[in-house]
């Protein structure tokens, strides 16, 4: 009779890890549908305000703070202000953080933090000379962790593109690593599930410029 009792409870909790999977890939996925047509300040709010409480309720889920991150980086290119840009990034830093200390996709934690040190640009091009280098080096960490992360490559030629051509940017030398993303992001196609899929357009417009 124990013996059954005992797996009587181990079954329900089985039961309630399963099902809460596909309620979060839903949550998720539903969210990032919001912030792909978000158009003002205040929809990417409620877009935060969603993956913030999603990475509340599933605080062992390190897709939660990546995409909480995400949608924070993006927010601050939509912010003006220099001291509110910086403020929302720091946010982004510590979801980042928080993101690798349950073991989060290091590859995938790597290239975010590369875009949130092309952000921390956005207040200031004097800060080009300290920022893009740490992009670089973050970005290198990435491709090695995963050579096969689009989002790298990516992240990497617009790094590039944007680097004075006298210290080896421009759009030439960017070409490549663009050239590179976009063969990964059409192997990309076939993920599922809640993985890291963005950039595919981002890349395409700036490929679209550097040819």
């Amino acid at each position: 009779m124990k013996k059954l009792i005992i797996t009587a409870i181990a079954l329900t909790m089985l039961g309630n890890v399963m099902a809460q999977q596909p309620n979060f890939e839903s949550a998720i996925r539903e969210t990032l549908t919001l912030l792909d047509s978000a158009k003002t300040p205040n929809d990417m709010q409620q877009v935060l305000g969603r993956f913030t409480r999603i990475s509340q309720a599933e605080s062992n889920r390190w897709e939660a703070f990546y995409y909480l991150a995400y949608t924070q980086i993006n927010f601050s290119f939509w912010e003006k202000d220099g001291d509110k840009k910086d403020a929302i990034l720091d946010e982004a830093q510590k979801s980042i953080d928080k993101a690798l200390e349950i073991n989060g996709d290091k590859s995938e934690l790597f290239a975010l933090q590369g875009f949130l040190y092309q952000g921390r640009i956005q207040v200031s091009s004097m800060r080009g000379m300290t920022y893009s280098p740490k992009a670089a080096e973050i970005l290198e960490k990435a491709i090695k962790e995963n050579p096969e992360n689009p989002r790298a490559h990516f992240l990497m030629g617009q790094n590039i593109y944007y680097t004075p051509a006298m210290f080896g940017g421009g759009s030439k030398n960017a070409l490549p690593k663009f050239q590179k993303a976009k063969e990964l992001f059409e192997k990309e196609n076939s993920k599922s599930g809640i993985e890291p899929k963005w950039g595919v357009k981002s890349n395409q417009r700036i490929l679209d410029k550097c040819s």
